[in-house]
């Protein structure tokens, strides 16, 4: 795909100006709008997120019904209008535009995002946070007004990248494209109209919103700070870089697996895993057992795998935990109707179900990490989801114990695989504040972040020249 029609129309204006100190940079080392974009195509036009998409059309009714229609519209005017709209929704579903005055910008999505820009927040308390998120019932703010009209503004001019989107890919992964650039766009106006703020904060290194805008904070001659809000899968398809100016990990394992797989220019402190890291604790009899979902769950084998633990522990309580996002949620209840001490959960509060179980059972989900800093061991099986084996990298770098299926001598399997002696450098690879003291790795974290909140002259001499552009 090309992206020169659109990012020249976006830059022209400074095409033949000398660039400012913060954009004498090597190239690709920072963000901008192809970037962007080229980092949100690879994303999602990958076979695992295509996977997804499908996952969620089986699921979703009214995603099926948008796609449905979408395909059937053909690649005139229809389609380019459909991905327009798609960037004017996406646009006026940002907010609350409420502080005038905040010094940096954070954007955050899903709950685990939230709580990540919690964590940041607390280390800079003195800091005014402007804090975003994509909500419907932002529609309505007065702000949006303007937006919407600047918007429908640009429809000529983007109308050509559009109509390039449509005959390259189809729905879901054109209307993420194209969304990058509707935020790419929205924020540039953001940074130009707010010179008070000095950084963007982002919790992701593809989403449309989050690297769209760091491509603006960066255009704008901002700082980029990035926190991990999940483990990076080290075996998967596609690692996006980091080419924040900042970078928050939970531990060194995510800077390595960056260095390997991907690029990470950042200055890089580590925080840990969020809540309280607990030592692995053993019971003298498993009562509950955890089995939690992600993405691409096979439903045979969560059946099978329950029907081998109740045939083993008749007397054991399952809780089955679905994947926090709704559209991802998998109808299990046919095993409810006939067991009332299986439990189906979605969205609860992690660290508490964590804590309720004995052990939990996990496909290819970050979530293992948290159930390890939770003191609670893992067993690995990798045939819960139709991800690739060990997309994480747990089972390569010694982290978590795979296993074939339910045993009756599982929890002993367990207990000499988590009580190595080597197992707990592994773990504190993964999250620093592991078995370790939290205060210095929190005052280090603070030191660097607010490094990169204070202003730059680049900061001021770029703003000053992209007010009359944007």
């Amino acid at each position: 795909m090309k992206y020169d029609p659109v990012k020249s129309r976006e830059t022209y204006a400074v095409s033949n100006e000398p660039a400012c100190d913060a954009e004498r940079q090597a190239p690709g080392d920072r963000y901008d709008l192809a970037t962007a974009l080229r980092i949100v195509r690879r994303m999602e036009t990958s076979a695992t997120r295509g996977a997804v998409f499908e996952e969620i059309k089986h699921k979703n009714p009214l995603y099926r019904l948008v796609d449905t229609f979408y395909s059937k519209a053909g690649a005139g005017a229809v389609q380019p209008l459909l991905l327009f709209a798609y960037m004017l929704k996406c646009v006026v579903s940002l907010g609350p535009f409420n502080d005038d005055d905040a010094e940096a910008v954070a954007i955050s999505n899903f709950d685990n995002e939230h709580h990540t820009i919690d964590r940041l927040a607390a280390l800079v308390p003195n800091v005014r946070l402007l804090r975003l998120s994509l909500k419907r019932r932002h529609f309505l703010g007065l702000s949006q007004l303007g937006a919407a009209f600047r918007m429908l503004g640009s429809a000529g001019r983007i109308w050509p990248f559009l109509s390039s989107l449509v005959r390259s890919h189809s729905f879901m992964p054109s209307a993420r494209i194209a969304s990058a650039l509707a935020f790419y766009m929205r924020f540039s106006q953001l940074f130009a109209d707010r010179r008070a703020l000095n950084a963007a904060i982002v919790t992701s290194n593809y989403s449309p919103e989050a690297v769209g805008m760091a491509a603006a904070a960066h255009r704008m001659g901002m700082r980029v700070i990035y926190v991990n809000h999940a483990p990076i899968p080290a075996n998967g398809a596609l690692v996006p870089p980091v080419l924040a100016d900042c970078a928050i990990f939970y531990g060194d394992a995510v800077r390595q697996t960056y260095e390997r797989r991907s690029r990470c220019r950042a200055e890089v402190a580590l925080i840990g895993q969020p809540w309280t890291a607990r030592a692995m604790e053993w019971r003298e009899e498993v009562r509950t057992v955890g089995i939690f979902l992600t993405a691409l769950t096979r439903v045979d084998v969560v059946s099978d795998l329950v029907s081998a633990i109740r045939a083993n522990r008749p007397g054991v309580r399952i809780l089955v935990r679905n994947h926090p996002v709704a559209l991802l949620k998998t109808d299990l209840s046919a095993l409810t109707s006939h067991d009332a001490n299986i439990e189906i959960t979605i969205g609860n509060p992690l660290d508490d179900e964590i804590t309720t179980c004995d052990l939990i059972i996990c496909g290819n989900s970050g979530v293992a990490m948290n159930a390890l800093s939770g003191g609670r061991p893992v067993a690995y099986l990798a045939s819960l989801d139709g991800l690739n084996f060990d997309y994480n990298g747990f089972v390569e770098s010694g982290l978590i114990c795979p296993v074939t299926g339910w045993s009756d001598d599982i929890y002993t399997q367990l207990k000499d695989f988590y009580c190595r002696p080597s197992w707990q450098g592994v773990m504190q690879s993964y999250d620093a504040s592991y078995g370790a003291d939290v205060a210095p790795l929190k005052l280090a974290a603070a030191e660097a972040v607010k490094r990169h909140l204070s202003p730059t002259p680049a900061r001021a001499l770029a703003a000053s020249r992209a007010r009359s552009r944007v």
